[in-house]
């Protein structure tokens, strides 16, 4: 499938969104608001609940679906605050030996002149670290698009699902083809499919997006997360850390 084909469905208004997911899958979820400096972001849904019976941390960035939700939750693009907020329930939740579950579908991260101001790009390197060091397993599922060090903040995982036509790129597809020449697929450049990224083993599992998708959905969560209760603290850091080395390493001999 072309690009601007995958595009056009994970754009779609009635595109599987977040809070679609928390809920169908959770149970008993709350909500947990605020960075405890400036205030709460609200592209940001973040909070605790309940994966049959388990409870877990769900980072969850919620894009909308209507215009009037788009404009609220500024597109899912998230701000400081919002890194914040995340890094505070993923300390909480390893206090707490709770897996971590990220749900993405994000342009970018905000670049507005406030979040600049309060400091946007120290919160997302923190929070990229806090989930490469955490001790206990995290997950991260793109639902629609990941792009930018938006989505790697919270990409930091163990293990990585995408929707078939999710993507995960360092940029937008129209921002990468403004920097990149070419008269063919822009994938082929720069990998950022869920096919092309299951290949070079930076994905673990791709999600087919039919009448069952919350079902295969909430089956692969559970399967993970069973597999890495296996896996101890030390264990799932340099697991983490392999699983991009490994990933940088295949992308360079394309």
């Amino acid at each position: 499938m072309l690009l601007k084909d995958q595009l056009n469905k994970i754009r779609a208004v009635d595109h599987i969104s977040a809070n679609d997911v928390i809920n169908s899958i959770l149970t008993n979820f709350v909500e947990i608001h605020g960075d405890r400096v400036t205030g709460d972001d609200h592209a940001l849904v973040a909070g605790i609940g309940l994966l049959a019976r388990r409870p877990v941390t769900v980072l969850a960035i919620n894009r909308g679906q209507s215009p009037q939700e788009r404009q609220r939750f500024n597109g899912g693009m998230v701000a400081s605050s919002g890194y914040r907020k995340a890094r505070r329930l993923v300390l909480a939740a390893q206090r707490f030996n709770r897996p971590v579950i990220s749900l993405i579908d994000t342009p970018g991260a905000d670049a507005s002149v406030s979040s600049e101001n309060h400091g946007q790009s120290q919160a997302i390197a923190d929070m990229i670290d806090t989930m490469g060091q955490l001790t206990v397993p995290n997950v991260a599922v793109f639902l629609g698009e990941g792009h930018s060090g938006g989505a790697l903040a919270f990409a930091n995982a163990n293990r990585i699902l995408m929707l078939e036509n999710a993507l995960f790129s360092v940029a937008s597809p129209e921002a990468v083809a403004a920097i990149v020449t070419t008269d063919h697929d822009i994938s082929d450049d720069l990998p950022m499919t869920a096919t092309a990224l299951k290949k070079l083993g930076l994905v673990d599992q791709i999600i087919a997006e039919d009448d069952q998708l919350i079902s295969h959905l909430r089956r692969a969560l559970q399967q993970h997360l069973e597999q890495l209760d296996t896996v101890n603290g030390q264990q799932l850091v340099q697991q983490r850390q392999h699983k991009f080395i490994q990933f940088l390493a295949q992308w360079r001999r394309l």
